[in-house]
């Protein structure tokens, strides 16, 4: 390849990797959602020790997921979807292999990797003023006295948002396989 040419090329991969960058989906839609309003991310399943979480593309933050309808939530079950798409992310999220003897682990996940794309009502948890809140998701006065807590998650509220989830599509995963003890 000539210089010109050369020059060329990798000023258009400069352009279009320039473009790409700026455009608004390279952005975390957590950044500019609001309070209560129904939003729809691509992202993954990441099992937490009490709770499914959410790590939206493009964001830094893990989202805590419900349905709607579950019992700490203001959004009825009427407003979930409980189509094909849904039932296969519960069930790629909730399905463990059974305990045998030849098991390394009990509650083993029989699938991994699991994407989709969920539309729901985004909760964000705020913090009052003239509170802190400390890691475990307890607000404190200025005087350090415990008055209230903040966040998603169980048993410690460490979570900014969660997703009630209306919808979810695009759903994939990947089988693992099921664990074993190595044979002296």
């Amino acid at each position: 390849m000539n210089k010109p040419a050369w020059t060329l090329f990798l000023s258009l991969i400069g352009s279009a990797t320039a473009v790409a960058q700026n455009q608004p989906d390279a952005a975390c839609i957590l950044s500019t959602a609001k309070n209560g309003q129904t939003i729809t991310a691509h992202g993954k399943a990441v099992q937490q020790p009490h709770d499914l979480g959410f790590r939206v593309v493009g964001c830094d933050d893990v989202v805590i997921l419900t349905y709607a309808g579950d019992q700490d939530t203001d959004v009825p079950a009427d407003r979930l979807r409980r189509d094909e798409h849904l039932k296969r992310f519960q069930k790629f999220t909730s399905a463990v292999y059974k305990s045998t003897t030849k098991d390394i682990c009990e509650q083993c996940m029989q699938y991994g990797d699991v994407e989709a794309t969920l539309t729901g009502k985004l909760e964000i948890a705020t913090i009052p003023p003239d509170t802190t809140k400390d890691q475990m998701g307890f607000l404190h006065d200025a005087s350090g006295k415990i008055v209230g807590t903040s966040g998603f998650g169980h048993p410690t509220r460490m979570f900014k948002y969660r997703l009630v989830i209306l919808s979810a599509s695009d759903v994939k995963a990947r089988k693992l396989p099921k664990p074993r003890v190595a044979n002296p």
